[in-house]
């Protein structure tokens, strides 16, 4: 994976991250490979080359991460983004995403907004219950 290092790069924090994705999307002895490569998530054939991410994306922020806007969706320029923890949790598969008048945000955000608790949204969600009609 070390490939060509005349970038000197090699170790710092964006390489670092940039390895760990290539790795969970091409290698399934990585143990993330099930939750990425193995469902289909890819580099896209740009970012296989270390110096092309770096351009696109920069280079890491401390305290961020490597995000993919659309969970399902490729490593791409168009679908990643440096993220904050917050971000992040936000962003998870198991998060339930909710559009209502054109908004969308995940039931956590929703509870805030309209003052109904979260579990109780969850739990109305889970029914099949339509949630446009209390928000």
């Amino acid at each position: 994976m070390h490939g060509n290092t005349k970038h000197g790069m090699f170790g710092t924090p964006t390489y670092t991250t940039w390895g760990q994705m290539i790795q969970r999307c091409t290698n399934p002895k990585s143990k993330e490979y099930p939750r990425y490569g193995a469902r289909g998530i890819k580099v896209c054939e740009r970012w296989r080359k270390f110096e092309n991410f770096l351009a696109d994306m920069g280079l890491k922020p401390a305290g961020l991460s490597l995000e993919r806007v659309n969970n399902d969706g490729d490593y791409e320029p168009d679908n990643c983004k440096w993220a904050t923890p917050l971000e992040q949790s936000r962003n998870r598969s198991n998060v339930i995403q909710f559009t209502h008048k054109g908004k969308t945000q995940n039931l956590t955000d929703w509870a805030r907004e309209s003052g109904i608790p979260k579990s109780t949204l969850h739990r109305w969600y889970k029914q099949g219950r339509d949630l446009s009609a209390v928000l």
